[in-house]
Parts: C-alpha cells; structure tokens; sequence
C-alpha cells in the first residue's frame, strides 16, 4: 500500500514539473468589440514569438491579462496554433471584462496614462500533459503616442497687400 502511495505522489509531481516554457507572448493591440451595463468585449492581439529551434504546435490556450497588477479578465482559445521555428505568429483573443469589478479600481489605471500588463498563458498541446507556460511583462506609455504639433510648411508665396484699385486712383 505504501509503494501504491509513493508512486501515486511521483506521478503528481511528475504531472506538475512538465509544464515546459512556452512562446514569448506579447500585446500588439487592444479593440472593444460591445459594451453592456455589466460586460465589455474587447478583442486582443497578441504575437507569440518562438525562440526555440524547432516548430511548435498548440491546440488551444488560456490567457490572464492584468493592467497595472488588477486583473481585468481571462482570454480563451481553442484554436490550433503552429508557431514556426525561430518566428512569430498574432492570434486574437476575445477578452470579456467584468464592469461592475473594474469601475471603482480602473479609474487610476486610466488616469495614470501609464499601463503595465502582464500576460500569464497557458498553452496546450495534443497530449493532456503536453502544457506550455509563459508569463510576460511589458509597458504602454501612452504619452508616447501623443502627435506632437509639426510646424507649418507652405509652398505658397508670401502674400503682399494688394494695390488700391485703378478707378479709385484716377478720380
């Protein structure tokens, strides 16, 4: 009974080392598809970078999506992936945001026009053990996408005030 149990605990703890590093995952854009009074779609791009020598294959995904350390909701996909050897791939991903949890806490978030995200994914293979993790980090200022003012820069001549008019002069 003893070596069943110690087995049974291998097992567990080999289920749970297997989790391998998955593709890079960053934002590439962010679109709000439908907003109710207590639920707002947003549909987000990420690219999937992988550095790894040979290609990988995914049958679907999970992705946490946080702002600012507040987590504003959960992406789901259950499309297959191939993400090419040493390249990169965009897939989107439909986002449904709770209104009602983030209306008192994503005031600050906006109002600092400063955003920090962090993606935890979950990505899933063929096999029911074959599962990838990756967690990444990134910044948005968005002061930097602020236009800033071009100057003016005409080809037209100058303007001169124009003569008095010739009937005016004769008189």
């Amino acid at each position: 009974m003893k070596r069943i149990l110690t087995l049974a605990a291998c097992a567990v703890l080999l289920c749970g080392c297997n989790r391998a590093a998955g593709p890079s995952v960053n934002l590439v854009s962010v679109r709000f598809q439908t907003a109710t009074a207590l639920e707002t779609t947003a549909t987000f791009t990420i690219r999937l970078s992988n550095d790894a020598p040979e290609a990988r294959q995914f049958t679907g995904s999970a992705h946490k999506i946080y702002l600012n350390g507040l987590y504003i909701g959960k992406g789901l996909s259950d499309k297959t992936v191939d993400v090419p050897r040493l390249g990169t791939v965009t897939q989107e991903i439909t986002v449904h945001l709770s209104n009602l949890a983030l209306a008192t806490r994503i005031k600050s978030v906006i109002e600092a026009k400063r955003f920090d995200y962090r993606i935890q994914s979950t990505f899933y293979g063929k096999g029911w053990l074959d599962r990838m993790g990756s967690e990444t980090e990134g910044k948005l200022d968005l002061k930097d996408f602020t236009p800033t003012p071009e100057p003016e820069f005409t080809n037209a001549p100058p303007t001169a005030t124009a003569p008095a008019s010739p009937t005016a002069t004769q008189q």
